[in-house]
């Protein structure tokens, strides 16, 4: 597996309007995409980004809202690096790949396509 970078680490929100204020304004991060169609935006926080998920259009699992969902993992190519359980698939303008660590925890292979 070619891993480039930690994409991104994603949280829910039931707050979403709010988050997206704190992040981009009171603290002054940039949002550098934007699915307004599934409420997620991504804010970028300096060497990593967050990717901001509202509740209630969470395409991933286990997607309880009000904490850390995953960590993502930036790949040059997802159908190389998985070798896990989940499938990859398209989504919007990025190929990904949800897995868990031993404890559970989600995390998740991005590979850029428009880029």
């Amino acid at each position: 597996m070619q891993l480039l970078a930690t994409h991104h680490v994603a949280l829910f929100t039931r707050n979403f309007a709010e988050m997206e204020k704190f992040y981009s304004q009171t603290l002054g991060f940039p949002i550098t995409r934007r699915w307004d169609d599934v409420t997620i935006i991504f804010i970028n926080v300096g060497s990593t980004t967050i990717e901001l998920i509202g509740r209630d259009t969470a395409p991933v699992p286990n997607s309880e809202p009000g904490a850390f969902n995953h960590l993502a993992l930036h790949v040059a190519n997802v159908d190389d690096a998985y070798k896990i359980k989940a499938e990859p698939k398209n989504f919007k303008d990025v190929r990904i790949c949800f897995f868990f660590d031993p404890d559970g925890n989600t995390l998740e292979l991005v590979q850029e396509m428009g880029i």
